[in-house]
């Protein structure tokens, strides 16, 4: 409660686009609201499939019963939406708790903070509904599920929701990305003797990729029931590498410019130890001025050159092991019905 109090207290008078927004609003913390729209999403869709008589259970395999496909999906794909604004919102509040430490690093008066456009925020709201109501109505042209009213005004209402939530986040990513290249490259003040004030930029990079990876693993969740099949392999290979992608991408910018910066001022430095080494002979001063530049030059030589540690690099790695998750998951689930089944 008191992580969402200060995210409040910081976000009070900002315009909020909706993702962030309902957080803000909700009188519970970050998991408990997550929680409960995940419930009253699932809610919905036992009131629907109540309407239109939709059982739960599906075929027998193996002497067992198993969940209908249909309801397999309808518990699926909330998950997916709850994954994408739960850990938007854990990345927010991430980035509120470092915003000092961002600030700290830039040019004063730069905002860390990426803008966002209303507008186009709605065109990709507007764009994402269609697509998912297209969907949707494909299926039911296609004859993939026999048509249900209510059950089928909840698929609906749900894929539109979730390819809004898609495009949304596209436009959220490419601004944000934008903003970011522009203040590194720009308004970064490196400062090489303490490169741990850039680790806030680590940080966001790591939550980034964890995004990726539950996102990913709550979308793969479809595709577990057909085992581990040389496809669902490469896709999973694919997300791991894009979720590492995300963050070494990000990190690399942030690589680039401490490189110039150490690259500037070890040139400076040798200029430097070049002209006292000239004035040896002649100046008593110049061998102690010497020295010290040499204890410097060795200090900024030594300098990290990658804004991140190691417990960042092991975070990435163990998050990227969440898209492992839908396959135990599927088994786990697997014994478990088969005990039920008798």
């Amino acid at each position: 409660m008191v992580e969402h109090a200060t995210a409040q207290g910081a976000e009070r008078d900002r315009v909020l686009y909706a993702e962030q927004a309902l957080y803000v609003r909700s009188p519970f913390n970050l998991w408990i609201t997550t929680a409960l729209l995940y419930a009253a999403m699932i809610g919905t869709f036992a009131l629907a499939a109540a309407i239109d008589g939709v059982s739960i259970s599906g075929p027998r395999g193996y002497g067992a019963p198993s969940l209908d496909e249909g309801v397999r999906v309808a518990l699926i794909l909330p998950l997916i939406v709850c994954s994408v604004l739960g850990l938007q919102r854990y990345s927010r509040l991430g980035e509120l708790r470092d915003a000092a430490a961002f600030a700290q690093a830039l040019t004063p008066g730069v905002r860390w903070e990426p803008p966002f456009s209303m507008r186009r925020l709605r065109v990709a709201t507007a764009i994402g509904v269609a697509a998912g109501l297209a969907a949707v109505a494909f299926a039911v042209a296609q004859g993939a599920s026999p048509i249900r009213p209510a059950t089928t005004i909840w698929f609906a209402t749900v894929a539109a929701l979730l390819a809004a939530l898609f495009f949304r986040g596209v436009v959220l990513t490419r601004a944000g990305a934008q903003h970011t290249r522009e203040v590194i490259e720009k308004h970064l003040e490196i400062d090489l003797l303490r490169i741990e004030r850039l680790y806030p930029w680590g940080r966001s990079a790591v939550r980034t990729s964890l995004i990726w990876f539950t996102v990913c693993a709550s979308t793969l969740l479809l595709f577990a029931s057909t085992g581990f099949t040389l496809y669902t392999a490469a896709l999973l290979v694919a997300c791991a590498v894009m979720g590492l992608w995300v963050f070494i991408g990000a990190m690399s910018q942030m690589h680039r410019q401490i490189c110039l910066a150490k690259a500037a001022e070890l040139d400076s430095l040798r200029s430097e130890i070049t002209g006292l080494r000239a004035r040896l002979a002649a100046d008593k001063a110049a061998a102690a001025q010497l020295q010290s530049l040499l204890a410097y030059e060795a200090r900024i030589a030594a300098a990290p050159e990658w804004p991140f540690d190691q417990t960042m690099l092991m975070r990435v790695g163990v998050s990227s092991l969440i898209l492992t998750v839908p396959w135990f998951g599927q088994a786990f689930a697997g014994v478990v019905v088969s005990h039920l089944g008798g």
